[in-house]
């Protein structure tokens, strides 16, 4: 019984001409796509196209072939796109992050898709790159992290968005009834996240430390943080969409300093690796109007 995805290659290359372009089309690789050819045209018995340095030409046998399976392959085709845009999807997203910030994508996605389920798993940044990795999640929203945390060259970011670091403190603070010079806030500990974070990067980036001087900075988690804030007067910085419902209430204050720190960009992340119609539907849908 010959393979009928055989079939779908062979079309390809048959409507491409050139196996470069085949193999583009069908995101497999060019030696992947010769050495399926030569299996058909075993299977057959005959030769099916005509090889020169001008590219893969159907010769009469290949012609009779995709006469008959032309139309065939288009509707087995066009049935598996309806049936993978059904399929469900697990969705990376970093712990911390508001559900307001990803929830009119996930609407979105049912709207686009609605006999499909999107299975959230909430996981810190290394749990999500570890699993998009390993091809265990399918897609991750998140803030851009620093690249030192994943392969660059197998794992891609596309932008959506842009948050706002800033400097936050509790709405007592002493910090809020004095103008705070830039020296006084590299003498004062700051606390944010990990330094594979953009609030970490973006502080030590502003504060243009040189290589003399020690970073005046703590890394905790955003939870600990809150915690500071609650029992101690310090200095945080930290996403302002992460804080606003405490901000709003009066629990917490944006500390002016005279200056901004650079936005945080957010979207999603994927492994080049996943070449599935489910991934590229995905992108589609997630970075529509960006």
């Amino acid at each position: 019984m010959i393979d009928l995805e055989l079939f779908r290659i062979f079309k390809a290359v048959a409507d491409e001409e050139k196996l470069t372009k085949a193999s583009e089309v069908l995101n497999i690789s060019q030696p992947a796509v010769t050495k399926h050819i030569r299996n058909l045209e075993n299977e057959l018995n005959v030769q099916l196209f005509t090889r020169s340095k001008y590219g893969m030409i159907l010769n009469e046998n290949g012609k009779k072939l995709y006469n008959e399976i032309k139309i065939p392959i288009e509707i087995l085709l066009k049935c598996k796109d309806i049936f993978s845009i059904n399929e469900d999807v697990n969705l990376g997203i970093h712990g911390n992050m508001p559900k307001k910030i990803y929830n009119h994508f996930i609407t979105k996605y049912y709207d686009n898709n609605k006999n499909s389920v999107m299975n959230i798993h909430i996981l810190e940044a290394t749990d999500l790159f570890s699993r998009l990795a390993n091809m265990k999640i399918d897609m991750v929203f998140s803030k851009r992290y620093s690249e030192e945390l994943y392969n660059t060259q197998e794992i891609k970011f596309i932008k959506i968005g842009e948050l706002h670091d800033v400097f936050i403190v509790n709405s007592d603070s002493k910090y809020l009834k004095k103008k705070i010079t830039r020296k006084e806030l590299k003498n004062t500990t700051i606390y944010t996240l990990k330094k594979f974070s953009s609030a970490y990067q973006n502080l030590v980036k502003v504060l243009e430390y040189n290589d003399e001087e020690v970073i005046n900075i703590e890394n905790v988690n955003f939870t600990a943080m809150i915690e500071l804030l609650n029992v101690r007067d310090v200095i945080t910085v930290m996403t302002q969409e992460y804080v606003e419902e405490k901000i709003a209430k009066n629990e917490l204050s944006i500390l002016d300093v005279g200056f901004s720190l650079p936005n945080a960009e957010y979207g999603i992340y994927y492994n080049v690796k996943n070449k599935s119609q489910k991934i590229n539907n995905l992108i589609k849908l997630f970075t529509s109007g960006v």
